[in-house]
């Protein structure tokens, strides 16, 4: 009697473990954040941060508790804060040195992940996904074990919140543009030093466009180029995650440029995007091609081209997700079927786990020879 109730609790267990975790996508969940849930999730609540409304706050609170409660895991940094007070958040994943130690100064190769930089929720959202499969699921083990993952989440979250709260296109920080100019924001994503000058200059600061007076004038500008110096010797792959498209794209935004310097980057941007379209593609094919081309002009200040040309970063991507942000994308093409969002989802951290997988490879073919 005593092992048969033994395994009936046993089994209540495991369907309770089985049920949320397949909720957040995974297999089984580590046990740090299995106790995570248990202590701090409410009744109404859901436990996977991608079914979660994502604003600047819903940030810091799931960083904030995976931190202290999977410390031997992930690890946050919140140092550096925009101009309206919001901190950018430095995600490392995963440390091998003691306790109290700077897991910052670690000998393995970095996959550098950034998001956020054009505003909106949706790179957000996937940037912490990747962050939830990384530290929650226990098969994701191997991703974590031969290469440290830096996550920058949510690297312009003034603009986020903008966007948020006055439901309109917005793509720029919130930091004002002078005192004779009763105009905000700066559109980082042009604010980087690399071509800064070479583009048509857009001088209107109203503009959503407006790349500010000179590369390197923002915040969050400094703090990702911050991220890039720290890490510069170890970053094998820098991937920018933006909204409002479907697409794994390489050097260069600034010039239509094709060299043969960078066919190992095309090369790999088609094998990221094969794995996304093998889980995802039936929606929209996943392409790839250079930033460039995607855009149908330059775009200068685009940090993708600085990791490439002066952080020599081998592998620069920008990668746009969840078309369905934009209806002027994806009403010219089709519908998009019910439950969409996960299966982009899936596709997209099947591309990521990619990404990991050809490191990884890159590894070992380097230790044979």
């Amino acid at each position: 009697m005593k092992i048969l109730l033994v395994f009936i609790v046993a089994s209540v267990l495991l369907i309770l473990d089985t049920a949320t975790a397949t909720h957040c996508g995974c297999k089984y969940l580590r046990q740090c954040y299995k106790q995570m849930l248990k202590n701090l999730l409410q009744a109404d609540e859901d436990p996977c941060i991608e079914n979660v409304s994502i604003g600047a706050s819903t940030v810091t609170i799931f960083l904030k508790a995976i931190s202290e409660y999977c410390e031997l895991v992930v690890k946050v940094y919140g140092n550096s804060t925009t101009h309206e007070g919001r901190n950018l958040y430095e995600v490392v994943i995963n440390s091998t040195l003691p306790s109290g130690a700077d897991d910052r100064n670690e000998k393995r190769p970095v996959i550098l992940l950034e998001a956020g930089q054009d505003g909106g929720t949706e790179s957000v959202e996937l940037a912490l996904f990747v962050i939830e499969q990384l530290v929650a699921c226990g098969e994701n083990k191997d991703m974590i074990q031969k290469v440290q993952w830096v996550i920058l989440p949510s690297t312009n979250p003034d603009g986020q919140e903008y966007a948020r709260a006055r439901r309109e296109p917005w793509k720029k920080n919130y930091s004002p543009n002078g005192k004779d100019v009763l105009s905000f924001g700066v559109d980082i994503t042009r604010n980087f030093d690399d071509s800064w000058g070479n583009c048509a200059a857009v001088k209107n600061a109203f503009s959503q466009d407006y790349p500010g007076l000179k590369p390197n004038s923002e915040i969050e500008t400094a703090f990702i180029n911050d991220v890039f110096t720290r890490y510069k010797s170890r970053i094998s792959t820098y991937i920018s995650l933006r909204r409002d498209g479907h697409a794994i794209l390489y050097p260069f935004a600034s010039r239509n440029n094709t060299i043969t310097t960078i066919d190992k980057v095309r090369k790999r941007a088609g094998d990221i995007a094969a794995k996304v379209n093998q889980r995802a593609g039936g929606i929209q094919w996943f392409v790839n091609q250079s930033i460039f081309s995607m855009n149908g002009k330059e775009h200068c200040g685009h940090s993708v081209d600085l990791a490439y040309n002066k952080y020599d970063i081998k592998y620069a991507f920008e990668m746009r997700v969840f078309p369905e942000t934009d209806n002027r994308i994806m009403s010219k093409f089709q519908s998009l079927p019910k439950g969409h969002e996960v299966s982009l989802r899936t596709g997209y951290f099947s591309g990521i786990r990619e990404v990991y997988n050809l490191l990884v490879n890159d590894m070992s073919t380097k230790q044979k020879g």
